[in-house]
Protein backbone atom coordinates (compact mmCIF):
# COMPACT_ATOMS: atom_id res chain seq x y z
CA UNK A 1 0.00 0.00 0.00
CA UNK A 2 2.52 2.14 0.84
CA UNK A 3 4.46 1.32 -1.86
CA UNK A 4 2.72 2.73 -4.62
CA UNK A 5 2.21 6.06 -2.81
CA UNK A 6 4.45 8.69 -4.51
CA UNK A 7 7.20 10.46 -2.45
CA UNK A 8 5.61 13.70 -3.12
CA UNK A 9 2.34 12.37 -0.68
CA UNK A 10 4.85 10.26 1.38
CA UNK A 11 6.30 14.12 2.52
CA UNK A 12 2.98 15.94 2.56
CA UNK A 13 1.61 13.06 4.90
CA UNK A 14 4.19 13.40 7.33
CA UNK A 15 3.77 17.09 7.27
CA UNK A 16 0.21 16.84 8.32
CA UNK A 17 0.76 17.21 12.34
CA UNK A 18 2.98 20.66 11.34
CA UNK A 19 0.50 21.67 9.31
CA UNK A 20 -2.22 21.49 11.22
CA UNK A 21 -0.27 22.81 14.35
CA UNK A 22 0.52 25.79 12.46
CA UNK A 23 -2.85 26.73 11.31
CA UNK A 24 -5.54 28.21 13.04
CA UNK A 25 -9.90 27.71 13.14
CA UNK A 26 -11.39 24.56 14.02
CA UNK A 27 -9.81 21.18 14.18
CA UNK A 28 -12.03 19.65 11.17
CA UNK A 29 -11.53 22.85 9.22
CA UNK A 30 -7.75 23.00 9.57
CA UNK A 31 -7.43 19.81 8.46
CA UNK A 32 -10.23 19.67 5.21
CA UNK A 33 -8.08 23.14 4.41
CA UNK A 34 -5.01 20.66 4.69
CA UNK A 35 -6.43 17.86 2.27
CA UNK A 36 -7.63 20.68 0.22
CA UNK A 37 -4.19 21.51 -0.32
CA UNK A 38 -2.52 18.71 -0.86
CA UNK A 39 -4.65 16.41 -2.71
CA UNK A 40 -6.81 18.64 -4.60
CA UNK A 41 -7.35 16.83 -7.75
CA UNK A 42 -9.79 14.15 -5.34
CA UNK A 43 -13.54 15.05 -4.80
CA UNK A 44 -14.98 16.74 -1.95
CA UNK A 45 -16.78 13.79 -0.95
CA UNK A 46 -13.14 11.71 -1.16
CA UNK A 47 -11.57 14.58 0.72
CA UNK A 48 -14.20 14.24 3.53
CA UNK A 49 -13.53 10.89 4.10
CA UNK A 50 -9.61 11.31 4.72
CA UNK A 51 -10.73 14.36 7.37
CA UNK A 52 -12.44 11.52 9.69
CA UNK A 53 -9.24 9.36 10.36
CA UNK A 54 -6.73 12.28 10.96
CA UNK A 55 -9.08 13.94 13.36
CA UNK A 56 -8.47 11.10 16.28
CA UNK A 57 -4.34 11.64 15.30
CA UNK A 58 -4.20 15.37 15.34
CA UNK A 59 -6.75 16.21 18.02
CA UNK A 60 -4.93 15.09 20.50
CA UNK A 61 -1.83 16.97 19.70
CA UNK A 62 -3.30 20.13 20.56
CA UNK A 63 -3.89 20.16 24.03
CA UNK A 64 -1.22 17.65 24.98
CA UNK A 65 1.82 20.54 24.42
CA UNK A 66 4.12 17.63 23.33
CA UNK A 67 6.39 17.63 20.43
CA UNK A 68 5.24 15.55 17.69
CA UNK A 69 6.63 12.00 17.00
CA UNK A 70 7.68 10.19 14.23
CA UNK A 71 4.92 7.52 15.83
CA UNK A 72 2.14 10.60 15.02
CA UNK A 73 3.48 11.42 11.55
CA UNK A 74 3.74 7.62 10.11
CA UNK A 75 0.17 7.25 11.36
CA UNK A 76 -0.84 10.22 9.03
CA UNK A 77 1.37 8.55 6.60
CA UNK A 78 -0.22 5.27 6.87
CA UNK A 79 -3.97 6.93 6.65
CA UNK A 80 -3.19 8.72 3.64
CA UNK A 81 -1.70 5.97 2.31
CA UNK A 82 -4.57 3.55 2.82
CA UNK A 83 -7.11 6.86 1.50
CA UNK A 84 -5.08 6.69 -1.61
CA UNK A 85 -5.32 3.21 -2.27
CA UNK A 86 -9.50 3.13 -1.73
CA UNK A 87 -9.35 5.47 -4.67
Amino acid sequence: MEDAMAAEDRWNAQRIPDEYLAGSGDSISRISRIVTVNWWQHGAASLSRLVEPLLGILEPLEDSGREISNEDRDQCRLVVAKWLADH
